[in-house]
């Protein structure tokens, strides 16, 4: 999925995107327009239009488009992950939802991860995050350089416990706005992540692009 925060195409964006199965594309507005240039063609465009130029849409003239008005409830990259879900997605990439000049935008795109009950990534040029519920550990092959942090999303998160970080957790809590879980380093092949209650942000950020 792509929305329109400014993205770009760098070399390691494109191998990481190119690990995962792109079975249906949505696009938020002016996400066609990265889709197209990550070399995807759309499945669906959906949004205000605000922000696509008239151009993409005319490269896209076959592809659907679901026009809705600017006076809405809802984000256009929100109304594009309600779409994705009526496909009956196993897991979302969403790209283009992180980074741009709009803070709250960012913002709004990390809390929406509490709402679905999948996995689901943001990713952009130098970060990655997914949210870590109760159940099985989020395993990863760590890059170089690369720094981990764990932030509550709930009130607290209990049962934290990590495998392959240089500072580990067993069994630990973290609790709301709690900076004990930033800046963490990969010291394994495989870095873990699971909990026993509440919702883990786990992000990844790169030093290389």
């Amino acid at each position: 999925m792509f929305a329109a925060a400014p993205l770009q195409p760098t070399p390691r964006l494109r191998a990481r995107l190119a690990e995962f199965a792109a079975s249906f594309v949505v696009a938020a507005d002016g996400g066609a327009q990265t889709a197209l240039m990550f070399g995807y063609r759309p499945d669906v465009v959906i949004g205000d239009l605000d922000s696509v130029h008239p151009t993409t849409l005319a490269l896209l003239k076959d592809v659907p488009v679901e026009r809705y008005p600017r006076d809405k409830d809802f984000t256009d990259g929100d109304l594009a992950i309600q779409r994705a879900l009526k496909f009956g997605p196993s897991e979302l990439v969403l790209l283009g939802y992180l980074g741009g000049p709009r803070l709250d935008q960012a913002l709004a795109s990390v809390l929406s991860l509490a709402s679905l009950d999948f996995p689901a990534t943001l990713l952009d040029e130098r970060n990655e995050c997914r949210l870590v519920r109760a159940g099985g550990p989020y395993i990863w092959p760590p890059e170089t350089g690369e720094i981990v942090s764990l932030l509550a999303l709930s009130d607290h998160v209990a049962g934290i416990t990590t495998r392959g970080l240089r500072w580990s957790l067993d069994k630990a809590t973290l609790r709301l706005g709690e900076s004990r879980g930033v800046s963490n380093e990969p010291v394994a092949g495989d870095v873990s992540v699971s909990v026993a209650e509440g919702l883990l942000l786990v992000t990844r950020h790169f030093a290389a692009l």
